[in-house]
């Protein structure tokens, strides 16, 4: 098992790291936020106290979720582009529980390896957001950063485990596949069948949560407690359904007029619906950030308007804010990584391309429409998620379901995800393309 390790790690570098940027960047969020509670565990007033405890706690449930789920994609995307050498395995004997153990070892090293610089940007970052809320009147200026030793290490600790279940869970449909043959009837019928029930059970759990604040008294600090995490898990399952959003985009290219014009149209069409593994992690990432990041600020926005105002307003602002500047930073990351992955893994395509008299824009501009079209359905998908699931806020708040529909929260989150995938698929797809066509 050592040296099966030991040589995956020479001949897949690139997943490894890809796999431990997003280990330490989440590792990083997690101690920040057990930093916080250590803080105001230790806080001497208590004001201090209670929000310095409640704060962390609520958010770090958020990002130790989202951080999760980030990690099984990441290492989902990664196992796929091994598909050929699980199969070499398989071929000489190992088991599916073999090739899993073998993946959960390698993310546990490069989880233990991320933990010393995600413990090292986690206090940096803990401290700094400290004093953004000592500058926002939320605690008393001689409240000092105090995380102590034993939480941050269990923060740490969370995140390797969160890790080794993600690499447990990811590892599973590649590990199970015939070395030989397509994988079994039954395995893609109950591996068909689990997606969309986790997806369903996450989008009602979610709309329930959501929904709950009917029942709440307008100034609750619950309403706001609520509809946060609904968000967060409407978003995760409207994420899960990244496939049938693939389908969607699919469709769209073979039926609205101009969409599927020239080499390179017809190109990403195909690819859309031959390899639509290709941009499922760009559809995945950007509905969970548009979904949780747009139903924030626009609660947000309906709070600033009608919501509570003073100490309980100034909290819920700050945390909301702060999840989405944290989800903003950690979906970039983890975004961008698998982009890059995807991308590198097809160079013997655009090899291919090359040789058949495709241009290097030709399949710049594919790679390009592949990317529009994950934004467009994530955009449209993570909206409607956002607007379903803080609709009884704003029914709460305001009587009007529309309040919901804050157009510059929408808009702002929807450029920002568009700006981080499509340059990062220019800058990526046009050095793969490069160097596939020396």
């Amino acid at each position: 098992m050592i040296g099966l390790v030991l040589r995956s790690f020479a001949h897949h570098r690139a997943s490894a790291i890809a796999t431990g940027v997003v280990a330490a960047a989440g590792t990083a969020l997690v101690t920040a936020m057990a930093g916080l509670l250590g803080t105001g565990l230790a806080a001497d007033i208590s004001a201090d106290g209670d929000f310095l405890v409640l704060f962390p706690l609520i958010l770090g449930g958020w990002v130790l979720a989202i951080v999760l789920f980030a990690m099984v994609s990441t290492i989902g995307v990664a196992m796929q582009g091994r598909a050929g050498e699980i199969a070499g395995l398989r071929l000489v004997g190992a088991t599916p529980s073999q090739v899993r153990r073998m993946v959960v070892a390698e993310t546990a090293v490069v989880g233990l390896v991320a933990v010393l610089p995600g413990l090292a940007v986690g206090q940096l970052l803990g401290a700094g957001l400290l004093a953004g809320i000592r500058a926002g009147g939320l605690v008393d200026d001689s409240t000092g950063y105090s995380p102590g030793v034993p939480l941050p290490l269990v923060g740490a600790a969370l995140m390797l485990a969160a890790g080794i279940a993600a690499a447990w869970i990811g590892s599973r449909a590649v590990a199970s596949r015939s070395p030989v043959e397509e994988p079994a009837a039954r395995t893609r019928a109950r591996a068909n069948r689990a997606r969309p029930i986790a997806a369903a059970a996450l989008l009602v759990a979610g709309l329930a949560s959501s929904f709950t604040v009917l029942a709440i008294d307008a100034a609750d600090i619950l309403t706001t407690a609520l509809t946060g995490p609904g968000c967060v898990l409407v978003a995760v399952g409207l994420s899960l359904l990244a496939p049938e959003l693939i389908a969607l985009a699919e469709f769209a290219f073979g039926k609205i007029p101009g969409v599927r014009g020239g080499a390179a149209g017809h190109l990403a069409a195909l690819n859309l619906a031959a390899a639509p593994e290709r941009v499922r992690p760009a559809v995945t990432f950007l509905t969970l950030f548009i979904g949780v990041a747009a139903g924030t600020l626009s609660m947000q926005d309906i709070e600033n308007q009608y919501g509570t105002v003073g100490g309980d307003g100034q909290l819920m602002a700050a945390i909301n804010y702060l999840v989405v500047a944290l989800i903003a930073a950690f979906m970039a990351i983890a975004l961008s990584n698998n982009l890059i992955a995807s991308i590198a893994r097809r160079r013997t395509e655009f090899a291919t391309l090359h040789l058949i008299g495709a241009t290097g824009g030709q399949s710049r501009r594919m790679l390009i429409g592949e990317a529009a079209a994950a934004v467009a359905v994530s955009a449209v998908v993570g909206s409607l998620g956002a607007f379903a699931s803080t609709a009884p806020f704003a029914i709460t708040k305001t009587g009007d379901p529309l309040a919901a529909l804050a157009p510059v929260p929408y808009a702002l989150v929807i450029v920002a995800g568009a700006v981080i995938t499509l340059s990062v698929t220019t800058l990526t797809g046009g050095r793969v393309i490069a160097a596939a066509a020396a």
